[in-house]
């Protein structure tokens, strides 16, 4: 290897250093739980892990099914040329403009231009050799005058200045051309991809993997611009500099270059095949990871089922397991990149000895005075040819880094190709009549979800709903109510049958303007990530009111982000809003009256920013009661012709409810109104009642005429009958009296709604803007603390260290050696020594190189194996303790300081990476480079020390041209990931709430939001681009200069006779080594910081553990892995534990004078010196409005949060002295939503097995049909075995719950507790939930449950009613209601009885 060989040997290094890493896990592409890509995880993360999940790496695969034939050889080169047809298409057909071809053409010129420079300035160095040679003292008489070589230098030198020059501007030029043309590209990508999406109808997305989407915003796109920017010149210059030295060798040398063509073979298959291992397991380890990635992002994301189950360990199972088979091919890929790098360096130290062999042979030739060369003619060819087999190698892994972007653009362009079946934003069809009438009707209509093909959902459906007036369908879960709703909004398209408008068929009408008439509120309402003043003027965006289309363009532009602004940043309300249009006025006015008609001006006036405050992701800074709220102003304040209402009071309490359902009766006046309800309370003033049963329709009437059929409308009725049979009188007074009282029920609704939000409200100034702008910031440790940890840590793989560290000084020492042969080599084939002294010395240095390269293949093999056995056996020792780490905080760590699921997942993900590479491939390359450094500064010294002093002042100018660009292009990849995270967040929240954009048509308001997001960045990354790329040009072309002057010194220092040519060439190559080796430190700098950064928070989080252990650990240690808990997702029936005992005597339950608020909004008060009393063995209940406090109860019960003051016992025993495992071990909770896992349907239910006991198949049945799900799990076609889907979306709301349920039931739990049970439960499935309590109780369990559906809890033993964080009243249902009038009002509000 010669001295010019450094640069590129350094940045081969670098490349193949950032190719043995680890590849990380992708945070952007997971789904939070409730994304992003947050990661990418696949649907089934607890499946067997030698199966290949779906994921989004799979899906960027360069790899495509075809079936199998007889050549695959043929199939493979077909395949090759279909990807560099569409990387092609990728960069010429992606809807550029003219000036995006400019930077093709002028970048693709200027990068062949700049591969010529190198091999002429390979023709100036070979002539200088031979001009020292000339003057050595060797050729006696024959010498020539040093006056002549000092003029040489001096002139050559002066063209390395030129040539330099003219290729720093090239460099530069081509580099920003390409990486605005990348840029640009991905940009314009990205807007086609969202605007693709946002024209897709739902049934599109609900066959989407999870995470897809996040993916292609975040990974495919990022692909993508990697293989379409600078590496595209830089591939381009390498080929041009193939060519150009080829043309020079051959020029210098024919016979030596034509012997020496034969390294570009051997470098490619060294290349392409253990490029090849090296993919394979990369791609088997990017599989597993994401799997693995699923489990921690849902865990993460549903903490409290994690907690409440002690599920910690049994996902920690799956977790590890998974990351068994990552580590194996972690193993693999290290053993085959280092045995890459090696051969690669075999390759080219055995070239060397190869061409100094040969070359001597010519060089003899020539002393004897035949045809035959130079010294420096062979230095010109081994300079050019080893360095073009060397960037051609580099060409390689590029090639697969263009073909990545090829497959990864295929994907993007099919969904951007994509036709939608229902496109919302094509201007084509008809105009509805005017004016619209709103009559509806069903013809003949059938439906099945894409999802569940083998489920019909609608079986020939008729039905006619009258223009302006009200019309309920109810119906058991799964009945197809909602889907009536979804037709009826045209998100789907029936399979059979026509829906109609007026007599019009609506699949021929545009849908934009057919959906402007109408508004929906949904059972589980979506709100975005903005203010609720711009939450609920979405409702205003594209309403066909005429009165509303001059307010479009502001709904539109940025005005109602900067009046948020202004209002946020201090400015009062009144002058905000006076300083606007008077556009944006009359918004405000409208969104103000229709809060107010929602019954959300209460709490909405209460908080800091009032209607500029924030809701947060997904509305997660609001109650379930008022995120309802919100939705439903959203809805009123379009004054729509036609309004949809799925369960639209399904998370209100029945006081709230009776008010809304006020508003929404009066705004149902005159206008077409479609509800569907579980409660059937809120439909009994309907003009038409819609009975559905399996997807057909069994009755049609109003609520008397229904009541009086006695079928099963009114059977429905009976089993939400609040009041008991003998007690008829009661009935009719009551119902009497709640038609007569109706203005007194709403007005102390509305004193009990303000007496609710107090404690809810009543907070700092914007406590969740503050945290959301604050983020999370993870403490680090102090460098010792990390050094010591980190010591720890790796002291299992301490023999592997010290192989590795070995093996690393001598790959180091290498290169000190290498500029020592290479120094005498010079000298002894100098012609004047004789042919046959020429003739010794070529075999003997020939045999010196051969022995190095024999030294480093065999070095890099043992290193890289060593190192990347440390790092694996780190990286899963590390992964498995920090998530047992994560999942024994309680629920107030996870909730506070801006923590989330989703930063959280990067201490198992990138900080675990960065913690692993530095025990590995950093760790082994820092020791190489400083061991060159040493040995290479102390060689030059000892040889020259005049020479070495004067190079040595050059380093720094290497060293300053490096550190430059490293940090302007560090600084912009932070600010670029940074700003473009929130265009990719605006992306993945719109298609994660595509239902609530297509009914509102808010794609176009989405776009333009998104469109605004990068503005800013795309402005900053320019500038980075002009400024990172000068200082990337001035790094390769610095160093050109830095050879001229060692050259230019080194001449003067031969010519004054105080050093030989040999000692120059030894101090040259030496130095030039070590300042390649420092400028690679440089290059790793910022990773070695974040290694050191990402040590101190894992070691931070491993050290803090829980308030008090979950798992009892022998050691106590968090640096000790315990033995590997078992997997839970296996055959219950062959494998299993004897069951616990049947609990024959319930827990008793004891609150003594309670005080809390939440860690969140630790200003707003929940319980205030709260105290109940709930015996063993009995069912009690908490009732109350929504936000009294009732759940916080049930989390305190669970010890998730600790009170504030006074003290919980549970039979007895305080819970503050118990551990949360032995604590929890007897209860079980069923939570308000029906949290599931994307595994099968088996392994969510086991979750809820006590620990330490693996349930029979029967009991898993037994459970099941205790919850009423067993035969609906046995109708489907893989039974148990079915999947649940990310958040079990393959699921109904209700089934969500019964599984729910039937995980809380296998648990065999001494106390039960129930939140919101039965609020996705249709009729008949909650008169089976209170069989199932019954028959709980009768088994000595304590039930706590709450409800706003009083139906549930009437046959409590005790109820207690809530409110403001106290017990107002606690009794049975008759005493409560005698004399406690809140209780009463919610019983009146829910009477369904004629």
């Amino acid at each position: 290897m010669t001295s010019q060989d450094a640069p590129q040997r350094a940045s081969l290094e670098r490349d193949v250093a950032i190719a043995l890493a680890v590849p990380p896990i992708p945070t952007n592409a997971v789904p939070t739980i409730p994304e992003a890509p947050p990661s990418p995880s696949p649907d089934v993360p607890t499946q067997n892990v030698t199966e290949k999940p779906p994921t989004p790496s799979s899906s960027t695969s360069t790899t495509v099914d075809v079936p199998k034939e007889k050549h695959p050889k043929k199939l493979a080169i077909t395949e090759n040329l279909k990807k560099t047809s569409t990387y092609f298409s990728l960069l010429l057909h992606s809807g550029g403009l003219p000036f995006d071809y400019f930077l093709i053409i002028l970048g693709t010129i200027t990068a062949a231009g700049a591969g010529v420079p190198y091999p002429l300035l390979g023709i100036l160095f070979g002539e200088l050799v031979d001009n020292l040679n000339s003057t050595s003292s060797l050729c006696g008489p024959n010498s020539q005058p040093t006056s002549l070589l000092q003029s040489a230098v001096n002139n050559k030198v002066l063209f390395v200045l030129y040539v330099t020059i003219a290729n720093f501007l090239l460099l530069y030029t081509q580099y920003c051309c390409w990486s605005l043309f990348g840029e640009r590209l991905v940009r314009r990508l990205r807007e086609r991809y969202f605007t693709a999406l946002l024209r897709q109808e739902p049934a599109f997305f609900d066959t989407l993997e999870a995470g897809e989407v996040s993916s292609r915003l975040a990974g495919d796109l990022e692909i993508i611009q990697t293989g379409t920017s600078e590496k595209v010149g830089i591939c381009i210059t390498s080929l041009s500099y193939f060519v150009s030295a080829y043309g020079v060798a051959f020029y210098k040398d024919a016979k030596l270059t034509a012997m020496l063509i034969s390294v570009i073979p051997a470098f490619m298959v060294v290349v392409m095949v253990g490029g090849k291992y090296v993919g394979k397991y990369s791609l088997g380890m990017s599989e597993q990871i994401a799997g693995a990635t699923g489990i921690v992002a849902e865990s993460l994301g549903n903490m409290q089922i994690v907690l409440a189950f002690n599920a910690g360990e049994k996902l920690e199972g799956i977790f590890a397991k998974q990351l068994e088979v990552v580590r194996r091919y972690g193993l693999k890929k290290a053993i085959a990149s280092a045995t890459q790098l090696g051969g690669m360096f075999f390759i080219g130290y055995a070239a060397n000895a190869l061409a100094f062999w040969r070359g001597s042979r010519h060089i003899a030739d020539a002393a004897r005075g035949g045809e035959g060369t130079t010294v420096g003619a062979v230095y010109t060819v081994i300079f050019v040819l080893l360095d073009a087999s060397f960037v051609l190698s580099q060409v390689a892994p590029f090639l697969q880094i263009f073909g990545a972007a090829a497959g990864a653009s295929k994907k993007l362009m099919e969904t951007i190709r994509r036709e939608s079946a229902i496109d919302g934003t094509h201007e084509g069809g008809a105009d509805p009549s005017t004016p619209l009438n709103g009559e509806l009707e069903l013809r003949d209509v059938s439906f099945t979800y894409a999802s569940r093909p083998e489920a019909p959902v609608l079986k020939s459906v008729s039905l006619k709903i009258p223009a302006g007036q009200h019309t309920a369908i109810v119906g058991a879960s799964g009945s197809g109510k909602s889907t009536i709703i979804s037709l009826i909004e045209r998100l789907y398209d029936p399979e059979s049958g026509s829906v109609y408008l007026d007599g019009q068929d609506i699949s021929t009408l545009n849908v934009r303007r057919y959906r402007g008439s109408m508004a929906l509120v949904q059972q589980e309402p979506t709100l975005f990530d903005r203010s609720i003043l711009e939450n609920i003027a979405l409702g205003l965006v594209n309403s066909s009111r005429a009165e509303h289309a001059h307010l479009k363009e502001a709904l539109l532009d940025s005005s109602l982000e900067d009046l948020v602004k202004a209002i946020r940043n201090g400015t009062s309300i009144d002058v905000a809003v006076a300083a606007c249009t008077l556009e944006v006025q009359e918004i405000y006015a409208l969104v103000r009256d229709a809060a107010e008609q929602a019954d959300a001006g209460a709490f909405v006036g209460k908080l800091a920013h009032g209607l500029a405050t924030r809701v947060g992701n997904s509305g997660s800074q609001l109650s379930g009661g008022q995120k309802q709220r919100i939705a439903v102003a959203r809805a009123l304040v379009r004054k729509p012709s036609i309004l949809l209402l799925d369960e639209a009071t399904a998370a209100l309490d029945s006081r709230s409810e009776t008010i809304i359902q006020r508003t929404l009766d009066r705004a149902s006046a005159g206008r077409t109104t479609v509800s569907v309800a579980h409660r059937l309370a809120t439909v009994r003033r309907a003009d038409w009642i819609v009975v559905m049963e399996k997807g057909v329709v069994t009755e049609r009437g109003t609520h008397r005429e229904l009541i009086d059929a006695n079928g099963r409308y009114a059977e429905l009725v009976r089993m939400q009958s609040l009041i008991r049979d003998d007690a008829s009188t009661l009935v009719e007074e009551e119902g009497v009296t709640m038609v007569d009282k109706k203005d007194l029920i709403e007005e102390k609704a509305s004193t009990m709604e303000d007496s609710k939000e107090k404690h809810e409200d009543e907070q700092p100034p914007t406590p969740p803007e503050k945290a959301k702008e604050k983020g999370f910031d993870k403490p680090s440790l102090p460098l010792a603390a990390t050094i010591s940890g980190i010591v720890r840590l790796a002291k299992p793989q301490t023999l592997f260290i010290i192989i590795g560290l070995i093996t690393s000084a001598i790959i180091g020492g290498v290169y000190s050696a290498e500029a020592v042969i290479f120094g005498n080599t010079i000298n002894a084939l100098n012609p004047c020594q004789g042919s046959d002294k020429i003739l010794s010395s070529g075999r003997l240095f020939g045999l010196l190189f051969f022995i190095l390269a024999l030294v480093e293949v065999g070095a890099y093999v043992v290193n890289g194996s060593s190192f990347g056995w440390v790092a694996e056996k780190m990286l899963y020792r590390v992964r498995v303790l920090s998530l047992r780490s994560l999942l024994h905080q309680d629920l107030s760590w996870h909730e506070s300081d801006g923590r989330n699921p989703t930063n959280l997942l990067s201490y198992i993900s990138s900080d675990a990476n960065a913690l692993g590479s530095l025990t590995g491939i950093i760790l082994g390359t820092i020791f190489t480079i400083l061991v060159n450094m040493i040995t290479g500064i102390a060689l030059a010294h000892a040889i020259a020390w005049k020479i070495a002093v004067v190079l040595l002042a050059t380093v720094p100018i290497l060293l300053f041209s490096g550190f430059m660009r490293l940090h302007v292009l560090g600084e912009f990849q932070v600010r670029h990931q940074k700003a473009f995270a929130e265009s990719v967040g605006i992306t993945v929240e719109a298609v994660s709430a595509i239902k609530t954009i297509a009914p509102f048509s808010l794609e176009e308001e989405s776009l333009q939001a998104y469109r605004r997001s990068l503005a800013g960045p795309y402005k900053a990354t320019l500038k980075a681009i002009a400024e990172g790329n000068f200082w990337l040009a001035m790094a390769y072309s610095v160093s050109n200069l830095v050879y001229a002057m060692a050259y230019w010194w080194g001449t003067k220092q031969i010519v004054l006779g105080l050093y030989t040519q040999t000692q120059f060439f030894i101090v040259l190559l030496a130095l030039l080594f070590s300042a390649q080796s420092a400028g690679q430190m440089f290059s790793l700098a910022p990773d070695l910081t974040k290694a050191r950064l990402s040590a101190g928070n894992i070691l931070h989080l491993l050290s803090i553990g829980p308030k008090t252990s979950i798992y009892e650990d022998t050691t106590n240690s968090p640096l000790t892995m315990r033995r590997k808990p078992a997997d839970p997702e296996k055959d219950s029936s062959i494998i299993t534990t004897p069951p616990p005992p049947s609990p024959t005597t319930g827990l008793s339950v004891e609150f003594k004078n309670i005080t809390f608020s939440y860690p969140s909004r630790p200003h707003a008060q929940v319980l205030t010196n709260l105290s109940l009393t709930i015996p063993a063995g009995t069912f009690c209940a908490l009732v109350g409005p929504s936000g009294s406090g009732k759940s916080t109860i049930l989390h305190l019960l669970e010890k998730f949060y600790t009170p504030h003051s006074g003290s919980i016992s549970v039979s007895g025993r305080d819970i503050s002295l118990l551990s949360p495992l032995e604590h929890r071990a007897s209860i079980a909770l069923v939570p308000q939503d029906g949290i599931l896992f994307a595994g099968t349907v088996r392994f969510n239910i086991l979750l809820g097995a006590r620990p330490g006991h693996t349930p029979s198949r029967s009991e898993l049945e037994d459970a099941c049909k205790l919850a009423n799900i067993h035969d609906t799990i046995m109708a489907l076609p893989d039974g148990y075995d079915t999947l649940c889907g990310a958040g079990g979306r393959a699921f109904s709301g209700g089934q969500r719950q019964r599984l729910s349920i039937a995980r809380a039931l296998i648990r065999r739990p001494r106390l039960l507790l129930l939140d919101e049970p039965s609020s996705a439960l249709d009729a008949e499935a909650e008169r089976v939930l209170q069989a199932a309590l019954e028959g709980v109780l009768k088994g000595g369990c304590t039930v706590v449950a709450i409800a706003h559906r009083l139906v549930t809890v009437r046959r409590a033993q005790r109820i207690f009613y809530v409110d403001g964080g106290e017990v107002r009243d606690a009794g049975t249902h008759e005493e409560l209601l005698g004399r406690c009038g809140g209780y009463a009002d919610s019983v009146r509000a829910q009477m369904v009885e004629g």
